[in-house]
C-alpha cells in the first residue's frame, strides 16, 4: 500500500485534519451513552415510603408502603443540553470528515490516474505492449476507483474502528464488568470469521481484476472490429465470446456475493444473539439483588449501547477487511505500472537545445533486438539520408522497415551500432528537440476527437489558418474538406468514423506537413491512397519538402520508383541498396517485388 501512501502524502493537512475529525465524531459517540446513562441514574429515582414517612426501602406488599418516581428536571435539563451540544458538534464533525475525506479520496486518485498517464507515456511501444491496452484501460479507471472508495472508506474508518472499540469497552468495563463480559464470548467468534473471509477473498479480488481485464479486451476488440466482424459475419461468434468473458466475471462475482450472503447475517445472528445475552444477564442480576435502582438499570442501557457500538466496529472492521483486498490488488496492478523501468530515457543535457539541425540521418551497423529475444531482427543497417533526398524502404512483411524508422524519433532504440542526425547521436539530443524535428505519418492514420483543424494543428500548436489550409492543399484534403458543411471545423468522430481510410490518411499526413520538418517519415501512409491522389501528393510535396530529408517506407513500387536511394530488406537485414534501375538489375529481392506489382515495361 506504499503507492497509497505515496500519493497521500501532499494531503498531510488534510490527512491530519479528518484524523481529528474522527477523533471528535468518536468521542461523540462514546459520550452519548453515558450522559443518558448519568441522566437516568442521577435524574430519576425511587422514594419509598411507610405510612407517609420515608424511608430507605419497605414491603411494597405491607400495608401503608408505596413506591414514587421522582426526577430532578434540573438535572435532566443538563444533561438533555450537555446531549443536544454533544450530537450537534458530532453531526457538524461528520459532515466535515466527510467532506475532507471524499475530497482526499478524489484528489489522490486524480493524482495516481495523472501519474499513471504521465508513466504510461513515457514508456515505450515494447513496455506498454507487455501490459495490453485493455488492462491498461482497466488500470486506470476500475483499479484506481478501488483504492479511491477504499480511501474514502478508510480514512473514515481505519481510526474510527479502534477508538470506537476500546472506548465503547472501557466506558462498558466502567459501567458494569459482568454485562461487558458478556462480549467476550462472541468477539473471538467475529474475529476468527473476518480471517477467514480475509483467507478467502484475496485470490478471489485478484482473479476478479483480471477477469474485468479480460471483459474489456473482449468488449473493445468487438466495438473497433465492428466492420469486420460483420463482413464475416462473425458476430455470433463475438457475442458467445462475449458471453464468456461476462459469464466468467459473473460466476466470480457470485462466489463473493455468496461469501457475504452468508457473512452478513452471520455476524448479525451473532451480533443479536450478544444483544440478547446482555439483557438477559441484566435480568439475571436484577432477580438476583444485584441492581437495586434505577442506576443499575441505567448501567444496562449504557453497556447495551456500548456493545452495540463495539459490534458495529466489528462490523465495519469486516467491510474494510473486505475492501483491502481489492484496493491491495489493485495497488499491486498499478504499482507493476509505475515500477516498469522505461527504456528509452530522456538524459541528454541541454547542449543541443538550440542547434540547428538539418536533418541528415545516418545509420551506421545499426542492429535491434527485443528485450529477452535470442536474435536480432534488424542487422549491420548502414546507410545516409541527406536534406533534400528521399530514402524509401522497401521489403516483405515482418523484414524490419517499420522498426527502422521507429527508431528515428526513439520510438524504439537501436541495440547496437549509431544512430546520428547532422552528426550528432540521437541520445544526446533531448526528446522534445529530437521529436521536433521529425513529421511522422504512421500507416495506420490516427484521429483525435475534435475539429479537421485541431487535428492537423495538433502537428503545430500555434498553427494559423492559412497554415493548417496550405498543409490540407498539399496533403490532398483541401477538396473534400471544402465540400463538407463546416469544412475545417467539421467535427471528428472518435477514431475518425465519419471519414473514409483515405480521408483520414490524408489529415495525417497534413498534420505532419504543417510543422514542416526537417525529416518527414511516411511509414506506408499511402496505402490507402489510389494512385492519381497518391501521385498528385507527391508532386504537390516536392516544394514543400525540397530542403528536408525524407524517408518512405512502402509496399507500392509506384510510390518509391523515383526516389534517391531505396533500401531493400529480407528478414531483417539489407539485401539492396540503390536507385531503382540498378536494384532491378542488381537485386533479386527488388526485382520480384517489382514484377510481382507491375509489368516490365512499366518498370523501366
Amino acid at each position: 500500500m506504499k503507492l497509497i501512501f505515496r500519493h497521500m502524502k501532499p494531503y498531510l493537512k488534510e490527512v491530519i485534519l479528518i484524523s481529528i475529525l474522527v477523533v471528535l465524531t468518536s468521542l461523540s459517540v462514546l459520550l452519548l451513552p453515558d450522559f443518558m446513562s448519568r441522566l437516568i441514574g442521577e435524574g430519576i429515582w425511587a422514594e419509598y415510603r411507610l405510612d407517609g414517612v420515608l424511608v430507605d426501602s419497605c414491603d411494597l406488599s405491607a400495608v401503608g408502603c408505596t413506591l414514587t418516581q421522582v426526577s430532578d428536571f434540573g438535572v435532566i435539563s443538563k444533561y438533555s443540553l450537555i446531549m443536544l451540544g454533544v450530537t450537534l458538534g458530532s453531526s457538524l464533525s461528520a459532515i466535515g470528515l466527510m467532506y475532507f475525506s471524499s475530497h482526499l479520496a478524489t484528489h489522490v486518485s486524480r493524482d495516481i490516474r495523472s501519474h499513471l498517464y504521465k508513466k504510461v507515456n513515457s514508456l515505450s511501444i515494447l513496455e506498454t505492449s507487455k501490459f495490453g491496452t485493455s488492462s491498461l484501460i482497466t488500470r486506470a479507471t476500475n483499479d484506481v476507483t478501488q483504492i479511491q472508495n477504499f480511501i474514502m472508506m478508510g480514512s473514515r474508518m481505519i481510526l474510527r474502528i479502534p477508538v470506537i472499540f476500546i472506548g465503547s469497552m472501557i466506558f462498558a468495563l466502567r459501567k458494569s464488568a459482568e454485562l461487558t463480559g458478556v462480549l467476550g464470548y462472541s468477539i473471538p467468534i467475529l474475529v476468527v470469521i473476518i480471517v477467514i473471509v480475509f483467507i478467502i477473498a484475496i485470490p478471489l479480488f485478484k482473479q476478479q481484476q483480471k477477469k474485468i481485464d479480460r471483459l474489456t479486451l473482449v468488449t473493445r476488440e468487438s466495438i473497433n472490429g465492428v466492420r469486420v466482424i460483420r463482413a464475416f459475419g462473425q458476430g455470433h461468434k463475438e457475442v458467445e465470446r462475449f458471453d464468456e468473458a461476462n459469464k466468467d466475471l459473473s460466476n466470480l462475482q457470485y462466489k463473493v456475493g455468496k461469501i457475504m450472503a452468508i457473512l452478513n447475517p452471520t455476524i448479525n445472528l451473532i451480533f443479536n444473539l450478544a444483544m440478547v445475552g446482555i439483557l438477559f444477564t441484566g435480568y439475571l442480576m436484577m432477580t438476583g439483588g444485584t441492581i437495586t435502582d434505577y442506576q443499575g438499570l441505567a448501567n444496562v442501557s449504557a453497556v447495551f449501547q456500548y456493545a452495540g457500538q463495539i459490534m458495529f466496529s466489528i462490523l465495519m472492521l469486516t467491510m474494510t477487511f473486505i475492501m483491502y483486498p481489492r484496493a491491495q490488488v489493485s495497488a499491486n496492478r498499478l504499482k507493476e505500472i509505475f515500477e516498469t523501468e522505461a527504456t528509452i530515457k530522456d538524459e541528454a543535457s541541454d547542449e543541443y537545445d538550440n542547434f540547428d539541425f538539418k536533418g541528415e540521418v545516418k545509420f551506421e551497423d545499426v542492429c535491434f533486438k527485443f528485450p529477452e529475444a535470442d536474435t536480432n531482427v534488424l542487422e549491420d543497417v548502414s546507410f545516409v539520408a541527406k536534406p533534400g533526398e528521399t530514402v524509401a524502404i522497401i521489403g516483405s512483411t515482418g523484414s524490419g522497415k517499420s522498426t527502422i524508422v521507429n527508431m528515428i524519433p526513439r520510438l524504439l532504440d537501436i541495440s547496437c551500432g549509431s544512430l546520428t542526425i547532422d552528426g550528432v547521436p540521437i541520445r544526446d539530443i533531448k526528446l522534445k528537440k529530437l521529436r521536433e524535428q521529425i513529421g511522422y505519418i504512421t500507416q495506420k492514420a490516427q484521429l483525435f476527437s475534435g475539429t479537421i483543424k485541431e487535428n492537423i494543428a495538433f502537428g503545430k500548436i500555434d498553427a494559423s489558418q492559412e497554415n493548417v489550409e496550405e498543409a490540407a492543399e498539399i496533403a490532398q484534403a483541401k477538396e473534400f474538406i471544402d465540400s463538407l458543411d463546416e469544412k475545417y471545423e467539421t467535427y471528428v468522430e472518435q477514431g475518425g468514423v465519419n471519414f473514409s481510410g483515405g480521408q483520414k490518411q490524408r489529415i495525417s499526413i497534413a498534420r505532419s506537413l504543417v510543422r514542416k520538418p526537417k525529416i518527414y517519415i511516411f511509414d506506408d501512409s499511402f496505402s490507402a491512397l489510389d494512385f492519381k491522389t497518391d501521385a498528385n501528393l507527391r508532386k504537390a510535396m516536392k516544394e514543400q519538402v525540397k530542403d528536408s530529408t525524407v524517408l518512405i517506407v512502402a509496399q507500392r513500387i509506384g510510390t518509391i520508383m523515383d526516389a534517391d536511394k531505396i533500401i531493400v530488406l529480407q528478414e531483417g537485414k539489407m539485401v539492396g541498396y540503390g536507385k531503382h534501375k540498378e536494384l532491378l538489375k542488381d537485386c533479386k529481392v527488388y526485382r520480384e517485388i517489382a514484377l510481382s506489382q507491375m509489368e516490365e515495361e512499366e518498370l523501366q
